[in-house]
């Protein structure tokens, strides 16, 4: 929920003023931080104050004034007549300005009644522990740091004018660094007493989450910070659990209490399963083909569905959940080639994670009158839609575990207005799997799909019955079932070129959702032209204290030249091979950590290159997207570098031109296929013969994938997807190696790919 949702729960309804003219509510978030200066910066929302102003080093700029500072600085040094490196910046964090600015207000006693809001994506991993630290802030003056202890008198001071502290931290399981969040606040309430009444503080800590409906599952996911995957939670449950349960119990050691609604909001439900199931022969050509008579058949019969239900005179509003932007792009104008006229507000809304300003008012303006509410996964939470009684949704088939919490989610979208509640309502859900079979497997093949697919449709529906009664029914027993997302933490601090890269993605999931933009595809295909060409080399650190290993890349020529030889012969040759690196095996990858080396990265762009994309047509057009309001905010904000980067190569450029950067960091690795390594002449003819590969298809996208699927990752690197030699992918991931220790436990079912109800059935009890 963002800032101004939130805060919509504080004003008087059709204003614009808050509730009680005492409250000051603030936010921040880095983009605003950045475009002023780098300082401490929030934004506010009071019924008392209006208009930019400062106290003491943080400035706070009204929520309601839309015009932006604009005072970011350069982040690019130009070093040479051709080489341009990057500077980095020294900026303010989120939680830093958010503590700051609470801990001003506190100081300054301007005001006693505050509600700030933060994002939990804030939570970031430091040399120095985590951005968390920040929250010491607040209380700063009433404690001594040397001595490690609380100063009463001011504790008593702060709390004589706020007593009532409360902490809530809404759908924890929504973000994967949710857990650690929530340990992070416990801790700083313990190091500050505020859990001590004796200070005259009533400090309350509230966690919200409909995901999480056993006391088991709170104590046991919630009290463990470690990183794990994806999973599903279950037990054997004796009872349905009640429609509304209180119970008290302890978490970390201190008083709790649970209370958990099972219900939903109708007089009845009906559910519709929809499976579909494609078998096609092995092919090349048919792995790549992505619009398949699968996609076009379920694509047919959800268009089906939304007609039948418009043409009914009871049916209001209709939602729709399709993950896949360009699916639901699709659907949207097979609609409207069907109808004739299907209007966005009028006809239908779409919600996404990341939306425009003109796209926010569209929606709040019509989300009452639109016939057909689209949602993608990101989108869903939060948001509620009273005159909906028909959800249809199409099932995912990748990430299981996290996606069916976020379906549990989105059917509970509509609710809200009584009358409609107390009626008739239905889900329909949509379920496709494509079997690619070879000629002498064929039965076997279509078997273990159907299986799979059955699989799927018991956990969804025992899912449900949890959230709904408690518990649902698998064959004679009863089970709670809860799926849930993992849990991870990411480190701070971006490079450029990670930058850069996660632009170009914003900016094509952008143009999968809007593609009759043209801008779009224009900026992203010439900035991946500009950084297509780099370098990428690993140094070893002068000082670094650990011995001396053997690169896997360094021993690639030996695998390709004399592994199937010494494996001939005995295996016992390759103990010759010592002190090897570590190295995870992931599948099909390799996986090494680099964080005792420094990485260097080189983007070579020669003057045929600049002229033809650092144009006028490309500074035109970023500008646009930095300023319409068609644009979210936050792809307005992330061009701005790449805006910096054109200005440079557009200045007075005679000479090729280089840019160049160097950085460590401990959570990085590579990765690359084991076939590098036993198929290398392969692939660098194929790479020579410049290959036109289909869009999505190449080995970046590839390796990108597989990767994310593996584990919790960012920053993910190459920019461009012209290999010389080998694929690979540089990516950050904080918590890889934590969640390779959990993968496999006895507490939740396998991953996506093993899900297995036998598991379920036979499973012993807890």
């Amino acid at each position: 929920m963002d800032f101004y949702s939130f805060m919509y729960k504080f004003k008087k309804p059709g204003t614009e003023d808050l509730w009680n003219d005492k409250i000051l509510a603030i936010n921040t978030y880095s983009d605003l931080i950045k475009d002023s200066g780098h300082k401490y910066t929030v934004q506010y929302l009071s019924n008392q104050r209006h208009g930019k102003f400062g106290l003491q080093v943080v400035n706070f700029q009204d929520s309601r004034e839309t015009k932006r500072q604009n005072r970011r600085s350069d982040r690019l040094k130009r070093q040479t007549e051709n080489v341009i490196e990057d500077g980095g910046r020294n900026t303010k964090g989120v939680l830093n300005s958010i503590c700051e600015a609470i801990s001003t207000l506190i100081d300054t006693k301007d005001f006693n009644n505050i509600v700030a809001t933060v994002s939990i994506q804030s939570l970031k991993k430091t040399d120095a522990g985590d951005t968390l630290k920040h929250f010491e802030k607040i209380f700063r003056n009433a404690y001594n740091t040397k001595l490690g202890e609380v100063l009463p008198d001011r504790m008593k001071d702060i709390s004589s004018r706020i007593k009532h502290l409360f902490i809530m931290i809404d759908e924890i399981t929504g973000d994967e660094g949710g857990v650690e969040f929530l340990n992070g606040i416990n801790n700083i309430l313990n190091t500050y007493e505020l859990k001590n009444n004796a200070h005259g503080f009533n400090t309350k800590v509230i966690v919200a989450d409909a995901s999480i409906v056993d006391k088991a599952v709170i104590s046991q996911h919630l009290s463990d910070t470690s990183a794990e995957p994806d999973k599903i939670y279950f037990r054997k449950a004796k009872n349905p659990g009640s429609p509304l349960s209180v119970e008290n119990f302890k978490f970390k050691d201190t008083d709790a209490t649970v209370i958990n609604t099972n219900s939903y909001p109708a007089k009845s439900l009906s559910i519709t399963y929809k499976v579909f199931i494609e078998s096609c022969k092995f092919s090349e050509d048919t792995l790549l083909d992505r619009e398949t008579d699968l996609t076009k058949t379920v694509q047919g019969e959800i268009l089906q569905d939304i007609e039948a239900l418009l043409q009914r005179s009871d049916v209001e509003q209709v939602i729709v959940y399709i993950q896949d932007k360009q699916k639901l792009g699709n659907l949207i104008d097979k609609i409207r080639e069907h109808r004739g006229k299907f209007e966005k507000g009028t006809d239908y809304i779409e919600i996404h994670a990341n939306i425009g300003e003109e796209e926010k008012e569209l929606v709040q303006k019509w989300k009452k009158d639109a016939k057909v509410v689209f949602m993608t996964a990101s989108g869903s939470r939060g948001l509620s839609f009273p005159k909906a009684k028909h959800i249809l949704v199409e099932i995912p088939r990748f990430e299981i575990e996290k996606n069916l919490m976020e379906l549990i989610q989105v059917i509970y979208r509509g609710r809200g207005k009584d009358e409609i509640d107390n009626q008739d309502k239905e889900l329909i859900f949509y379920l496709g799997d494509r079997v690619v079979y070879f000629e002498d497997n064929k039965e076997i093949s279509i078997q273990e799909s159907k299986l799979s697919l059955l699989n799927i449709l018991l956990i969804l529906k025992a899912s449900i019955m949890t959230r709904i009664y408690g518990c649902g029914q698998i064959g004679s027993d009863k089970f709670i079932i809860i799926p849930i997302g993992g849990k991870s933490v990411f480190a701070a601090g971006e490079t450029f070129s990670s930058q850069m890269k996660n632009l170009i993605d914003k900016l094509k999931s952008e143009h999968r959702k809007n593609r009759s933009d043209r801008r779009l595809p224009q900026v992203y295909d010439s900035l991946e032209d500009l950084l297509g060409q780099a370098d990428f080399t690993l140094r070893e650190n002068v000082e670094s204290n650990s011995k001396s290993q053997t690169s896997y890349l360094s021993q690639r020529d030996f695998f390709n030249n004399g592994f199937s030889q010494l494996v001939s012969e005995s295996f016992e040759k390759l103990l010759n091979l010592n002190n090897l690196e570590m190295g995870y095996m992931s599948g099909g990858l390799l996986v090494v950590p680099i964080a005792s080396q420094t990485l260097e990265e080189t983007y070579i762009m020669p003057l045929a290159t600049i002229a033809k994309n650092a144009n006028s047509e490309l500074w035109h057009n970023m500008q646009i997207i930095s300023y319409a309001s068609a644009y979210s905010e936050d792809l307005q904000f992330a061009i701005k570098d790449a805006m910096e980067l054109v200005k440079e190569l557009t200045n007075s450029v005679d000479k090729t031109q280089r840019f160049e950067q160097s950085s460590q960091r401990k959570d990085r690795y590579y990765a690359l296929p084991l076939f590098a390594f036993i198929a290398g002449e392969v692939f660098r003819e194929y790479f020579a013969s410049n290959p036109q590969e289909q869009k999505y298809q190449d080995f970046r996208n590839i390796l990108t994938q597989y990767i994310k699927a593996l584990y919790p990752v960012g920053n993910v690197l190459p920019i461009g997807d012209k290999y010389q030699d080998f694929p690979f992918v540089v990516f950050r991931s904080y918590s890889l190696e934590q969640i390779r220790e959990k993968i496999f436990t006895d507490k939740y079912l396998l991953s996506s790919n093993e899900l297995n109800v036998l598991n379920l059935v036979l499973s012993k009890e807890i």
